[in-house]
């Protein structure tokens, strides 16, 4: 819900300091936070624009913000515990931390050629430069594209479908042919409307869920959403939860540097982490760490299918390699460099990785023998209570499930419940701070204490913390904003009956 009206005087920094200060008092997260943390926290500054620019009800920037400033303050206590280097302060620009949930638009090859390679130009070059595992055609026609929307219901409700890497599942379950000619995406639209309007939002959900195990949900409010089993069952936490794993035989200690030189620009570097994720909230984490100074290695597969145009922003500075796990040998290699690893981050649908023997209590397992403990970082979309935590889920699903998109929709003026979900994979980014403040605090946890850890981290536990502690604009604030870009409404459908 949108906050009253009052006058017309806003700072998003000023908003993103208050943000910030919040979250460091958070009770939650402050039983998480080191102590010299809220000291440090004095010497962190905010600047930009007073006033906010994308025409979202979200204060997205603000949360951006926020997050960063966490993860700056937690750089500096590492460094002063590990190389006892004063903390020199940082100043998070609010302007810029928009940019990074937007980054995946933004990046452009050879852009002083001719034939400059960006996500809305030449992008079918990109395949000379990285494999394309796009095997399912995924969003290879404007019909087959259609497939991830929200739609309307026989019982009025509204349903955000999921054609996931492989739309052909969705569209088996819908009762349609795998591709159909047709010349524009609203044509396309028009057959989900009228397909998804023979089926409760009930029905749907039984049959994405429970049958075809797709992604999939009903767009629920923010009240909604609160009352269900699921999200009660998740209410307790906070944007992460740390697992302790104590042992007897992994003693304090920090990462082996090895040839690898540190420094403030590189505070994680020697740190060995193993990436078994794809798409955007894993890869976040882990290209996270690798700007930290990190060496990342990133592990694929010949037989999954991927979205190659997001390798360019998401796994720049990573080394990488394949494996396929169907093998002995797959195993083998992975288990080689999960034995050298410090951290490891997961996130693949919940179970996927378990039928191999490569879940994270299978790693912690595997790990327990040596002398340092490991750092097993898992990410899903639902959270890890509740009886939706099995499900698979994408950002988009998340927004509709908290009740993000439900949110947009009404601050524009729709009606019903018609549910909009914002055009930039935010939660997904943010998981990804989330995930490096989460790796830095059981960093330093392993360092004081000694054992492994196991770190909880998901799209919904963003989600939640955004829609309950950071929130939307106020009225008069939304208002001006949207005027500002000429109150454009952003339907999912251009049309619904």
């Amino acid at each position: 819900m949108a906050s009253p009206k009052h006058s017309l005087h806003y700072s998003v920094p000023s908003s993103a300091r208050q943000v910030f200060e919040r979250l460091l008092n958070n009770a939650w997260i402050k039983k998480y936070l080191p102590e010299e943390a809220l000291e440090f926290s004095h010497q962190i500054g905010f600047s930009g624009d007073d006033e906010p620019s994308i025409p979202i009800n979200w204060r997205f920037a603000e949360s951006a913000a926020a997050l960063k400033a966490l993860e700056a303050v937690l750089v500096g206590v590492l460094m002063k515990r590990k190389h006892d280097l004063a903390f020199e302060g940082a100043t998070i620009d609010t302007d810029h931390a928009q940019l990074f949930f937007m980054s995946c638009y933004l990046w452009t090859i050879n852009h002083d050629s001719k034939n400059p390679i960006s996500p809305t130009e030449n992008l079918n070059a990109l395949d000379n430069i990285i494999p394309n595992y796009n095997f399912h055609g995924r969003d290879s026609t404007a019909y087959r594209k259609m497939v991830t929307n929200i739609y309307k219901t026989a019982d009025k409700r509204f349903f955000n479908l999921h054609g996931d890497l492989n739309p052909n599942h969705t569209l088996d379950m819908l009762g349609l042919p795998h591709d159909l000619a047709v010349s524009t995406s609203d044509e396309a639209a028009a057959i989900f409307v009228e397909r998804v309007a023979r089926l409760s939002s009930t029905e749907l959900q039984h049959l994405t869920s429970d049958v075809y195990k797709t992604s999939g949900v009903i767009c629920e409010s923010v009240e909604s959403f609160r009352a269900t089993e699921h999200a009660k069952a998740n209410s307790h936490l906070s944007l992460f939860e740390i697992h302790d794993y104590p042992s007897s035989v992994q003693g304090p200690t920090w990462w082996q540097n090895a040839n690898c030189q540190e420094s403030t620009k590189r505070p994680l570097a020697g740190l060995k982490v193993v990436d078994l994720s794809r798409i955007i909230a894993g890869p976040a984490i882990a290209r996270g760490l690798a700007e930290l100074g990190a060496s990342v290695m990133r592990v694929t597969s010949p037989r999954l299918p991927d979205m190659h145009v997001l390798h360019i922003d998401l796994n720049w500075g990573k080394w990488n390699c394949s494996v396929d796990l169907t093998t002995a040998t797959g195993r083998q290699e992975l288990w080689k460099l999960l034995a050298e690893a410090d951290v490891v981050v997961q996130g693949y649908r919940p179970g996927s990785l378990e039928k191999y023997g490569f879940g994270p209590h299978d790693i912690l397992n595997m790990t327990k023998g040596r002398s340092r403990g490991i750092i097993v970082l898992r990410e899903n979309c639902y959270g890890w209570y509740g009886p939706w935590s099995n499900r698979s889920g994408w950002q988009q699903i998340s927004d509709s499930c908290v009740g993000v998109s439900h949110g947009f929709g009404k601050a524009m003026g729709l009606k019903d419940g018609e549910s909009v979900t914002a055009v930039f994979p935010h939660s997904d980014y943010m998981t990804g701070v989330v995930g490096v403040s989460a790796i830095l605090i059981a960093l330093m946890k392993r360092a004081e204490s000694g054992g492994s850890y196991l770190v909880d981290t998901a799209l919904n536990y963003y989600n939640k913390w955004l829609v309950d502690c950071v929130g939307e604009y106020p009225v008069a604030i939304w208002e001006k904003l949207w005027a500002r870009h000429g109150n454009v409404v952003f339907r999912q459908v251009p049309y619904f009956p």
